[in-house]
C-alpha cells in the first residue's frame, strides 16, 4: 500500500462522505479515461461484478453459461447465483486459457453466455471468441481479475466484449483492499447496472423520497466507497510501474528458462500483452519440482484448482482431456514487485539446476 494512499485515506476520512459519494464517480471516469473503456461502474468486489454481468446479460433459471474450470471459484459460483448452470469447455494447452473450439462443441439452444478468464493476465482468443457468440447470439463476459492493463489486438481488457469484470482484492496487481469495475460498451448497461448494484433504487434524484421506493428490478448491494475509490484512484497512478516491474520479471523468465529438460513455458503471442498477475509454467514431477524450490526458500503454489471438482458443480468431468493432462503439472513461481533482480536469479538458478 503507497504512502500516498495512507494519506489519502487519512483525508477522506475526515470528510463527511465516506459512502458512496463524489469519490466512487471520479474513479469510474479515470478508469474509463485510463484503459480507453467506454463504460465503467465500481462495486465491492470483483464477484459483484461477475453476477452484475450475468443479469445484465439476462442469464437466470435454466440457462447454460460456457466457462472454463481453470480458474478461482469465485468466477463461477456467481453462475448459481443466477440459478443457471456452468457448462465446462476444455483448456488450451499452451496458454491453460479457455478453448474456442471446445466452447463450440459445448454450446445447446440453452447457451445463453460465455464466460472466459484471462489464466495469469494472458488474454484469450477474443477475436474467435467473439465471433463464436455473434454468431450464437451470445453474450460474452471477462473475467479479468488477472488481467488489469492486458492488451488485445490494440485495446485494452476492458474493451473488447460486452462485460469486463476487474478485481481489487488484497492480492492483486494493484488493491484497494477490496472492490471490483464492471465494464460495458452502452449507456443502457451502465445505467442498469448502477441501479442493480443499490437495490434496484435509481439513486438519481427524480422527485420526492417515494420516487426511490419505484423499485422495478430486484438489486444488490454491491456499490464502492468513498474509502475503496480513494484508494483506487492512488493506485491506478501507479498502474503502470507496476506493470513494468511484472513484466521484467516475467521477460527475464521467459528469456532464461527456454529449453530446460522438464519444463515447459506458456505461450507470448505478438497481437497480445499478458497483465503478468501470475506466471505459470507446466513442469515434470512437480511435487520435486515445489520440494527444490522449497528447500531454497522459494514458494510455488498452483493458486487454483480446476472448478469442476466441486460437488456445487457436479464433480469431476470426463470430456475435459487438455484440463486432466495438465493437472498435475501446472505451477506458478515468484512474481512480485518485491522481487529483487537478485531474487529472480535465484528462482532461475534453483530451478535450472534440475529437481
Amino acid at each position: 500500500m503507497p504512502q500516498e494512499a495512507i494519506t489519502a485515506v487519512s483525508e477522506i476520512l475526515k470528510t463527511r462522505w465516506i459512502g458512496q459519494g463524489p469519490r466512487v464517480d471520479e474513479v469510474e471516469k479515470k478508469f474509463c479515461q485510463q484503459f480507453n473503456i467506454p463504460y465503467a461502474a465500481t462495486v465491492n468486489s470483483g464477484t459483484a461484478a461477475l453476477h452484475l454481468a450475468l443479469r445484465l446479460a439476462n442469464v437466470g433459471e435454466g440457462d447454460e453459461v460456457i466457462t472454463t474450470p481453470m480458474t478461482c471459484t469465485a468466477t463461477n459460483i456467481p453462475i448459481l447465483y443466477s440459478k443457471s448452470k456452468a457448462v465446462f469447455a476444455d483448456i488450451q494447452s499452451n496458454s491453460m486459457n479457455i478453448d474456442p473450439a471446445d466452447i463450440k462443441r459445448k454450446i445447446t439452444p440453452r447457451t445463453k453466455a460465455i464466460m472466459v478468464v484471462h489464466w495469469a493476465g494472458y488474454p484469450c482468443d477474443m477475436a474467435e471468441i467473439n465471433e463464436i457468440a455473434k454468431e450464437h447470439n451470445l453474450k460474452v463476459i471477462e473475467d479479468a481479475a488477472h488481467a488489469l492493463g492486458a492488451v488485445y489486438q490494440d485495446k485494452y481488457i476492458g474493451a473488447v466484449s460486452d462485460y469486463t469484470c476487474f478485481s481489487f482484492q488484497a492480492i492483486k496487481q494493484i488493491t484497494a483492499i477490496d472492490g471490483g469495475m464492471l465494464t460495458m460498451k452502452t449507456e443502457e448497461d451502465y445505467r442498469r447496472a448502477k441501479v442493480l448494484r443499490w437495490y434496484g433504487i435509481d439513486r438519481e434524484f427524480k422527485g420526492d423520497i417515494y420516487w426511490k421506493y419505484q423499485i422495478k428490478e430486484v438489486g444488490y448491494k454491491y456499490h464502492m466507497n468513498d474509502v475503496t475509490a480513494t484508494i483506487l484512484a492512488v493506485q491506478l497512478d501507479k498502474v503502470e510501474q507496476v506493470l513494468k516491474k511484472r513484466a521484467e520479471i516475467a521477460n527475464r523468465y521467459l528469456t532464461e528458462l527456454k529449453n530446460i529438460s522438464g519444463l515447459t513455458l506458456l505461450e507470448r503471442k505478438a497481437d497480445r500483452q499478458s497483465g503478468n498477475w501470475l506466471f505459470t509454467i507446466q513442469v515434470e514431477n512437480r511435487d520435486d519440482f515445489q520440494k527444490k524450490l522449497a528447500e531454497n526458500d522459494i514458494e510455488s503454489h498452483m493458486v487454483h484448482v480446476r472448478n469442476d471438482i466441486c460437488p456445487i458443480f457436479g464433480g469431476t468431468r470426463l470430456d475435459l482431456p487438455v484440463m486432466n493432462k495438465l493437472e498435475g503439472k501446472y505451477i506458478s513461481i515468484p512474481l512480485h514487485n518485491q522481487l529483487t533482480d537478485e531474487d529472480v536469479s535465484k528462482v532461475i538458478e534453483t530451478i535450472k539446476s534440475g529437481w
